[in-house]
């Protein structure tokens, strides 16, 4: 059996023409419990958890099959409300089968909100999205790094949603995309342009924080044929970050 991890990818060979794609998120202090930090709806702390997870396993090119939850809280009423979020992004993303299973903390009392969410996939090896820039290529960053209050404030409209995401990986000129979460931009360019044995030109300006979080992955890297950007079709911020090249 042959593993290997790519960015915050697993991926497991089931056989020559297929892979398994695994991705997780975690959550802390995100709730309304006594020690919260950021004081939201349980609802909102599963449904964009789940977002990473979801997001990373598809712009591999993967299909979701699974989703885990592991909630650190009781299951009524926080754990209740979290895996209600979860369903709803489920159902945002089209995914209508699928498989999920986790567990709550039923034995002690908890004082803040504590989530983890893993997304497995299958994908055949063909399709995937990953590692698969082989020419000159420019980077842009679909929406803007958002955190915390931010997100509950911003339209979902300023980000990309999955329909988009659908969309970009069906176009050979889109090469690959590239959730951007805590780590931010810049960290997730570099490592696009590292994995791809490229060289990356930055842009000198852009109107975008590209060290900042980017949360729930408010932000896609898309990194495309150089002329193919004027077809992605996003109503949210979107500029280009920098160049990869041989």
């Amino acid at each position: 059996m042959r593993i290997k991890k790519i960015r915050d990818l697993t991926f497991i060979d089931l056989d020559r023409k297929r892979t398994i794609v695994i991705a997780c998120d975690s959550c802390g202090s995100i709730g309304l419990k006594e020690h919260d930090v950021l004081k939201v709806p349980p609802f909102i702390t599963g449904q964009y958890t789940a977002r990473v997870a979801i997001l990373e396993v598809l712009c591999a090119g993967a299909k979701v099959i699974g989703l885990t939850n592991t909630i650190c809280n009781e299951m009524e009423p926080t754990g209740r409300e979290i895996i209600r979020g979860i369903k709803a992004e489920l159902k945002d993303a089209g995914i209508d089968s699928v498989a999920l299973t986790g567990s709550t903390e039923e034995n002690f009392p908890s004082f803040s909100t504590g989530l983890g969410i893993t997304a497995i996939g299958i994908a055949d090896k063909a399709k995937l999205k990953v590692n698969s820039v082989k020419d000159a290529a420019l980077v842009l960053a679909l929406g803007r790094p958002m955190l915390g209050q931010e997100i509950v404030d911003s339209p979902k409209t300023s980000m990309v949603d999955y329909p988009l995401i659908q969309e970009l990986l069906k176009q050979e000129e889109i090469y690959e995309l590239v959730p951007v979460g805590s780590k931010g931009i810049l960290y997730e360019v570099y490592q696009l342009a590292w994995n791809n044995s490229l060289k990356l030109i930055l842009n000198d300006a852009v109107d975008v924080d590209i060290h900042r979080s980017a949360g729930p992955s408010t932000v896609v890297l898309a990194a495309v044929k150089p002329d193919a950007w004027p077809m992605i079709n996003f109503a949210g911020n979107m500029e280009v970050i920098g160049r990869l090249s041989k």
